[in-house]
């Protein structure tokens, strides 16, 4: 009953596991509220467009229309996954067809507008710090003082570090304004902290909603925000929702068999003997019986309530409380303006924050990719503005609020608010010349029992102070009825698209459980906790059950609950959390081990030596089929050698042949291609495609498959290497000079280029051994892994380039994420997964180990820069110091050194580097050294090198059968960072 996205959702677990389904959709579209509209123009003389009845496929739309614009946040999980499986009509999956946003906008009345990213490169070490950074860069726009941002902040860490029972019984009871503190706060804390969340994003008030709901989801919003690897906070559809999912969808559930009605609206649901016996619908004005042995009502709250009879609330008092919970609705309907131009706009939403009616809106074009030209046959349309309304009830600008105007007084309101909020005293964003016409959802309409007066067949849940007591779960006391609907408790909590797709996962799971089906389950998960407060929820539940209020000391629970732990693993926690949000929790990984120092600040008196032993040296089979290998004739082929060095050589030369044929023989030689030859027969020992060939053999792999993306890696890591040299000015690389040095920049920036686009060509024969559709995620974990590293490159040269001395150990490890463990060590070690088994859905295991490994590798690669032998080092002592690259040391040594080196190193630093000289570059080596950076950071690297072998153990290769290559893999950890080259 319903097909919506709950209603679709539930008939697409069921369907998969071979059950019979019929839908029930009392639309002539599929999709609910989430559907896109056919709109038709009027006539001449009208003033807009308007839906037509029966206008036939919704896959030929003349212009798309919505309910509402649709939008993803980054933690969205449940709607995420299934629309995964829904085969694209463009041979994709329709999750392919989400794009990123990158900005979100602010407007206010009679103020320039102010924009955010959609993601910040920060940790979240504390609420206050977080929104502080992020809203002070706007204070001058906004209004919000310093203390009001600390208060805010210090509620968002209350609700972070409670415990779920308190949030249940003290958050649910208490509004978003109380809790926030709004009354004795400043009015903009007031417009953009209280009222503004909660209207503009969710049509909830203030005053009215659960802070419990409130601060969860902001919350959520607010580490999305903080994920190193989410790329944004909010993502949305890049053509018309029908288009691009809910067509596809309802074909590929039609495809398997579902039967999906339209035009059929439930009036009653019959209830004989304990059961559910049969659906009463009207289509097209009949009645009809539906009969089925199970039944899931994934009607929205406004059509469920009036169905529960007597009966039903007798079987199941629950279902009662339906009725009660039915007037916690409000009105979020969207208007469609049709542009003659395409406006300027962010690159996302827009929160209009002083508008009367709550408007939130986006530009859709520019999200649109390759839409058909039948969508716009009206040539003049160039622009869509689609609005959201979220406060139908608060005065316009005539005093009359949205529900009691007609819809074309709605319309034009909406206009001047968005023209008065766009457009300041110098850009007149939007004009009146610019419209070309409109299309206001059809729900909204005028109320015949109240003339003046609009009515909403549509309307929104909005979870209110202490309701969630009302709300039933899916499964029902009526064995064969379960519901589906964003009324149902669930993790999500909000009336969304995925709270409902997580509501059909519970129904569809108690369905299961009740016919005892013998299959798997669907998968939920909880909203996401960083691991890392996890004392600090815990101190507060044996609080809570006390009876004792939230502590406001927990911080020092924590500390007490961290200590063993080096401080650089703490700042990297929040990043471990994230890497990989489905692994392991950064409680394993940073476990303090027995031997860990009571004090962070022994740290600086604990030996390098006893550091490195602490990581496990397991007795191997390695030695064992080594003898074999020697018996056997052929065998040492197959096993290849012991030792960790002779057999990186080994995975290398593996590759010799096919990185020959991958280089032209054909002109230019000269001045390209035979420089390219040159460089990659001076190249290193080669770890990446040693990691990437390495861990498809220990799952399981054939080497031979792993060739084409092996040379691949190999090939693009030696033209980051071409580049590098020219960016930094290195003079020299490998024992020689740097490739710029001897050949000059412009034909060494084309070899590196030339080098990118071979490394291409190397990546595009994986589809040769393996098939198009491993080739396809092969490239994918090559993307980006290249984007992550351009990205960390753009950071360190901006660095170098600003003289920023603010950088800080924190900025240090979110740099060698991007810049290091991605291409290094994590995206090798998952595509040689791909290369095992092309099906593997469980990738991020080695995040978590390739980015604790990537931090061990490159804080001793910084280390031997400054202390290394050159004739093993193989790149010149001191280069890091001569190109003013932001190291772990330079950040140690600057926080220690005095105010007059600290001044020195500031001056020196800010020179290009010709114009630096050899004494001044020993003086900034005397100072690092001085300041104990260098034992330091080589203790850091140990540590980090620890965590890396925990993690290697329990859930990178946890369960992998014992063998050479696990061995080699192994011991990269100890080799990488003791090695002295």
């Amino acid at each position: 009953m319903g097909g919506g996205v709950a209603g679709m959702s539930a008939a697409h677990e069921l369907v998969e596991r071979g059950f019979d389904v019929v839908v029930l959709e009392s639309g002539d579209i599929a999709g609910g509220k989430a559907r896109s509209i056919p709109v038709f123009h009027e006539g001449e003389d009208t003033s807009g467009h308007q839906v037509a009845d029966g206008a036939g496929s919704s896959i030929q739309h003349r212009v798309p229309g919505e309910h509402g614009f649709r939008f993803f946040p980054g933690f969205y999980k449940h709607v995420i996954e299934t629309m995964r499986r829904i085969p694209s009509f463009d041979g994709s999956k329709v999750a392919d067809h989400l794009v990123p946003t990158t900005r979100l906008e602010f407007t206010q009345y009679d103020e320039p507008p102010f924009v955010v990213p959609a993601g910040f490169p920060l940790s979240p070490r504390d609420a206050g710090t977080t929104l502080r950074d992020i809203l002070l860069l706007f204070e001058h726009s906004t209004g919000l003082t310093p203390d009001d941002l600390a208060f805010f902040g210090a509620r968002v860490w209350q609700i972070l570090t409670s415990c779920p029972q308190r949030r249940l019984a003290e958050y649910e009871r208490t509004s978003w304004w109380e809790f926030v503190g709004a009354e004795q706060r400043s009015e903009s804390y007031q417009k953009f902290l209280a009222t503004g969340i909660t209207r503009s994003l969710v049509a909830s008030k203030a005053r009215k909603a659960s802070a419990r709901t409130i601060g969860d989801i902001f919350v959520q919003l607010v580490l999305t925000i903080l994920n190193p690897i989410a790329g944004s906070t909010d993502r949305v559809l890049d053509g018309p929702t029908n288009l691009v999912w809910i067509d596809p969808w309802l074909a590929y559930l039609e495809s398997r068999g579902v039967r999906y009605v339209k035009n059929a609206r439930v009036e009653e649901i019959l209830y004989e003997s304990g059961r559910i016996t049969g659906v009463v619908a009207r289509q097209h004005g009949q009645r009809i019986m539906v009969h089925g042995d199970h039944y899931v009502a994934a009607l929205p709250l406004e059509d469920i309530a009036p169905l529960v009879s007597d009966r039903l609330a007798a079987a199941d008092p629950t279902l009662a409380n339906l009725r009660a919970l039915a007037p916690n609705l409000e009105w979020m309907n969207g208007v469609q303006f049709y542009l003659h131009r395409a406006v300027p706009s962010a690159h996302g939403h827009v929160i209009h924050i002083d508008t009367e009616w709550a408007l939130t809106s986006i530009s859709q074009l520019q999200f649109w990719r390759d839409v058909p030209s039948e969508l716009f046959r009206d040539s003049d349309v160039h622009g869509i503005l689609s609005v959201d309304l979220s406060d139908w009830t608060a005065p316009g600008s005539d005093g009359r609020p949205a529900m009691r105007c007609s819809r074309e007084e709605v319309v034009r309101e909406t206009w001047n608010q968005l023209k008065r909020s766009l457009n300041d005293a110098g850009d007149e964003v939007l004009r009146d010349e610019d419209l070309h016409s409109w299309f206001l959802s059809a729900n909204i309409e005028n109320d015949p029992a109240r003339p003046g007066w609009l009515r909403n067949s549509e309307p929104l849940l909005v979870n209110q102070v202490e309701t969630w007591a009302l709300r039933p779960e899916a499964t029902t006391a009526i064995p064969n009825l379960f519901l589906a609907s964003d009324y149902v408790r669930t993790h999500t909590d909000l009336a969304t698209m995925e709270a409902a797709n997580e509501a059909a996962r519970r129904a569809v799971n108690g369905l299961l459980d009740a016919v005892k089906f013998d299959g798997s389950r669907c998968e939920l998960w909880p909203l996401h906790e960083p691991e890392i407060l996890l004392p600090w929820r815990l101190h507060d539940a044996a609080r809570y059950q006390a009876g004792l209020p939230w502590d406001a000391s927990l911080a020092q629970v924590a500390a007490h609950a961290l200590r063993g732990a080096s401080p650089l693993l703490e700042q990297a926690s929040s990043l471990l959390e994230q890497v990989s949000p489905f692994t392991h929790a950064v409680a394993d990984t940073l476990d303090p081990h027995s031997a860990a120092v009571d004090d962070v600040g022994a740290l600086d008196t604990v030996d390098p030596a006893t550091m490195a032993r602490r990581l496990v040296d397991v007795p191997t089979l390695q030695d064992a089929l080594i003898k074999v290998a020697d018996t056997v004739p052929l065998a040492g082929e197959i096993v290849g050698p012991a030792g960790f060095l002779d057999r990186l050589v080994w995975y290398r030369d593996m590759l010799a042949d096919m990185l020959t044929e991958g280089v032209p023989t054909w002109e230019p030689q000269r001045h390209l291609y035979g420089l390219v030859t040159d460089f990659m027969g001076r190249s290193g020992k080669g770890l990446r495609p040693a990691l990437c060939i390495a861990t498809a053999r220990a799952l399981g792999g054939r080497a031979e498959d792993a060739f084409p993306a092996a040379a691949g890696l190999e090939m693009l890591h030696n033209a980051f290497l071409v580049h590098d040299d020219i960016e930094d000015g290195s003079d020299w690389r490998r024992g020689v000079a740097t490739m710029h040095r001897r050949a000059g920049i412009p034909i060494a920036v084309n070899t590196g280029d030339s080098m990118n686009a071979l490394a291409m060509r190397l990546f595009r024969k994986t589809g040769e051994r393996l098939g198009p559709v491993t080739a396809l995620r092969i490239f994918d974990e090559v993307d980006h892994m290249v984007v992550e590293t351009l990205e960390g490159q753009a950071n360190e040269l901006g660095w170098v380039r600003d003289n920023d001395l603010t950088v800080t150990t924190d900025d240090y490890l979110r740099l060698v994420l991007k810049k290091t463990a991605w291409y290094s060590f994590i995206h090798p070690m998952r595509i040689g997964a791909l290369v095992a088994n092309g099906e593997d859905q469980n990738l991020g295991r080695f995040d978590r180990f390739g980015y604790l490994l990537g931090l061990a590798f490159q804080i001793t690669d910084d280390v031997l820069n400054l202390v290394g032998d050159i004739g093993r080092y193989g790149k010149e002592i001191d280069g890091d110091l001569w190109e003013g690259k932001r190291t772990l040391l330079l950040a140690h040594a600057l926080g220690r050194a005095n105010p007059t080196d600290r001044a020195w190193i500031s001056t020196f630093l800010a020179r290009p580097r010709e114009r630096r000289l050899p004494r001044e570059v020993l003086r900034l080596h005397q100072i690092i050294a001085d300041g104990g950076s260098i034992p330091w950071a080589q203790r850091a690297a140990a540590e980090f090198a620890e965590a890396a072998a925990r993690e290697f153990h329990n859930s990178a290769f946890a369960g992998v059968p014992a063998g050479p290559d696990l061995e080699w893999l192994r011991t990269c950890i100890n080799f990488l960072t003791q090695r002295d080259a």
